[in-house]
Formats: structure tokens, C-alpha cells, sequence
């Protein structure tokens, strides 16, 4: 896969969300994740959810996934989440491929 620019980093505040495409980027402040866009659960957008620094959480029926640990499924959640690989260069993210 070749690089895709994303965002800009600035774009989304800590703890905050962007999707772009299929590809939901979540800024943890010390570094940014990767994963699908919609919940395996029921397609909902996930960037409408909640991230609290480590662990993403989709409000239409409180799936939750730790991205610290590669998307693992936490509570109620019983798939993991499809995980992005990215890289940050300056003030761009941009997505370099798939997996952990």
C-alpha cells in the first residue's frame, strides 16, 4: 500500500476523532490511532463515539475496544477492531497500511 495523506494532526484536538474515507484517526495526545470507521457491531460511525485516551467506546450500544492494545475488544464489544498503520510526519498522518 502506498502512503495516503489523512489530516493534519492540528485537525483533531486530544482525545478527539476524524474520520477520513473508511478510516476513523483518533489522537491520544502521546501518539494517534488508526482503525475502521464503523462499528463491526452495526456500522455506526465510530468518530461519533467516545475516546478517553485509551479506550474507544461506540454510543449506539457501548462497544468498547483498548486501541493501546491493537483495537482488543473490552465489556460488551465481541470483535476487535481492524487497526491501521500510520505514521506522523511534522504536522501530517498519514496511512501506510493495515494490521498492528
Amino acid at each position: 500500500m502506498s502512503r495516503k495523506l489523512l489530516c493534519r494532526a492540528a485537525e483533531i484536538p486530544v482525545n478527539g476523532m476524524k474520520q477520513v474515507d473508511d478510516v476513523c484517526v483518533i489522537n491520544a495526545g502521546d501518539r494517534f490511532f488508526a482503525c475502521q470507521a464503523a462499528c463491526p457491531h452495526e456500522g455506526v460511525a465510530l468518530c461519533n463515539g467516545v475516546f478517553d485516551g485509551e479506550n474507544l467506546t461506540c454510543l449506539e450500544h457501548l462497544w468498547q475496544w483498548n486501541l493501546r492494545e491493537g483495537g482488543e475488544p473490552r465489556g460488551l464489544a465481541e470483535a476487535p477492531l481492524k487497526m491501521h498503520k500510520i505514521d506522523l510526519e511534522g504536522d501530517a498522518v498519514y496511512l501506510t497500511g493495515t494490521g498492528p
